[in-house]
């Protein structure tokens, strides 16, 4: 046992300090409140622990019940999304339809790209029954177009009534209607600017009307425009020079610019 005021050792049976006379019995008195204070403090420490235990458990299972109910209303919705994905993708397979297909990446011309940014004009064509063997048609603000019904449709886009394209031979074709008037003369020369044709194109025109046959780079871009009351409808028909369907193709445009009035 020491001394609680100056830290001397006692002997045992001692009633004072021997160096600085402090009491021993207020030594172990002081000795055993200071063991109780401990102890007490342990006791609050313990408790203070168990408390901060139960409060971050308590505050964890909050957190999760908040997320579980956070999750929900997500996982519902993406469950309705992905039922309604496959709805379509059933309905579009058992139901194809009957004009599908996109223009091949060698027409994608700065003329293609105007009709791709156009704004939608209001009118909409009305498909009818086939001109002949072969073809149908369409017709656009009172113009009719004839295209051939062996080409594949894709769904149209922008200002674009329609947008064909033939699987075998790679050729494309789009029936376009726009708000966008003049001298069919300047508009042809405007078209012939936008898909680059040098040397003599083939070119035709009239008082509503004008046609432009022209190669540029192995590529042959065909357009046929009506000009009537501030519209311009008109289609495009375009295709690889070196296609084994040119002949074809040719055949076709001579027909289509025949029936398109």
């Amino acid at each position: 046992m020491y001394c609680k005021n100056c830290g001397r050792q006692l002997k045992d049976g001692m009633r004072f300090c021997d160096r600085c006379g402090q009491s021993v019995r207020k030594s172990k008195e002081s000795s055993q409140a200071a063991r109780h204070r401990e102890i007490e403090e342990l006791k609050a420490e313990r408790l203070n622990r168990k408390r901060r235990l139960a409060e971050k458990e308590a505050k964890q299972a909050l957190s999760r019940e908040r997320k579980k109910k956070r999750s929900k209303p997500f996982v519902f919705v993406v469950i309705i999304i992905l039922i309604a994905l496959a709805s379509v993708l059933i309905g579009y397979n058992m139901f194809p339809s009957d004009k599908t297909v996109n223009v091949p990446a060698n027409t994608d011309t700065p003329a293609n790209s105007a009709m791709q940014t156009a704004a939608p004009i209001s009118a909409s064509p009305s498909p009818s029954s086939s001109v002949k063997d072969g073809y149908s048609e369409i017709t656009v603000a009172s113009v009719t177009c004839p295209y051939p019904s062996s080409f594949r449709s894709n769904p149209a886009s922008g200002s674009e009534k329609l947008n064909l394209t033939d699987t075998l031979g790679g050729a494309a074709m789009v029936v376009i209607q726009e708000a966008k008037g003049g001298e069919p003369k300047d508009l042809m020369k405007e078209y012939i600017s936008q898909i680059g044709a040098s040397g003599n194109p083939e070119m035709h025109a009239g008082s509503e009307w004008y046609s432009v046959t022209a190669d540029v780079n192995g590529t042959v871009y065909h357009r046929k425009c009506i000009v009537r009351n501030g519209l311009s409808v008109y289609y495009d028909f375009t295709y690889d020079a070196s296609s084994s369907s040119s002949s074809k193709y040719t055949d076709y445009i001579t027909y289509i610019d025949s029936k398109f009035n």
